[in-house]
């Protein structure tokens, strides 16, 4: 569970789209991600830029020249079995690589095409290509370790901090991949947050000339922290900008806490990480998919 499994999906469909295949992406169900990932493949597909977009992508079964399935974690035979499908690839993370890989593939039997290792630290990745094939890895492709890829949805983060909200519709897919946290001086700010360019700034209730820094420094979302109300000139200002603000009882400590939780551990969502994933699917091997 929350080994990768839909972004490798995503980036095989990227690379078999790139070669000129339809390609339909679904999701089996078993487990609670199950129906997110679902919404998200199924409306899934690459235009003729070779750039992510969300469209209708073939049903199972239907034209695609190739059918992308996602099963849960666990032994995959029965789905395979069922769905009388070619190829399986196993999907792992490399924090640590498990012992039990070559059994697992072994189990498979020709049906394991290979395996995709997922956030592999970026200097580990020649080391976690060598144990692989120390132990008898048949590797479809290293993924680095990724901020993009590891940070979660601006509505994710509006739900771990139970924040009340205004303009967070349209914002709620938005990857918080570059928070930073308000100063605790008298200082504005506003050169600080205009250097570090974040695309949300933690902030505390008491401090609306950090806040108004912060939007004049472009940053796109303010995270209020203590639960105290924002002040209305400074909602008024948001408003008229479309800027996200999320309104949260705890403290800045405790709101930080709740938000490191959620970086390298929230599944796959969000246009920009298709975008990132696509980016990175070149090192993949699909020649034993084709």
């Amino acid at each position: 569970s929350l080994s990768g499994k839909t972004t490798i999906a995503a980036a095989l469909g990227r690379r078999l789209s790139d070669g000129g295949a339809t390609v339909a992406l679904s999701r089996l169900a078993g487990d609670a991600n199950a129906a997110a990932d679902a919404r998200l493949l199924a409306g899934l597909a690459f235009n003729a830029d070779r750039r992510p977009e969300p469209l209708q992508a073939p049903a199972l079964g239907g034209d695609a020249d190739v059918s992308l399935v996602e099963a849960p974690a666990g032994d995959p035979r029965s789905a395979l079995a069922s769905l009388s499908a070619r190829a399986v690839v196993v999907v792992a993370y490399a924090d640590p690589l498990p012992a039990g890989i070559p059994s697992f593939c072994e189990a498979l039997g020709d049906a394991c095409a290979g395996v995709a290792i997922t956030r592999v630290p970026v200097r580990r990745l020649e080391a976690t290509r060598a144990a692989a094939a120390a132990i008898g890895v048949r590797l479809l492709g290293l993924i680095a370790e990724d901020r993009t890829l590891a940070a979660p949805t601006l509505g994710a983060v509006a739900e771990a901090l139970e924040a009340g909200s205004s303009s967070l519709n349209s914002a709620s897919e938005t990857v918080m991949d570059r928070p930073i946290i308000s100063s605790i001086s008298a200082d504005p700010a506003q050169g600080y947050f205009a250097r570090y360019g974040p695309n949300a700034v933690i902030v505390r209730g008491d401090k609306p000339d950090q806040q108004l820094g912060a939007l004049n420094a472009g940053a796109p979302c303010l995270i209020v922290t203590g639960g105290l109300p924002v002040l209305s000139y400074v909602e008024e200002r948001a408003a008229d900008e479309g800027i996200t603000v999320l309104r949260t009882r705890y403290d800045t400590v405790a709101a930080v806490e709740r938000l490191e939780a959620l970086y390298g551990v929230t599944p796959f969502s969000g246009h920009a990480k298709v975008e990132r994933i696509a980016e990175l699917a070149g090192e993949l091997d699909i020649s034993s998919l084709i």
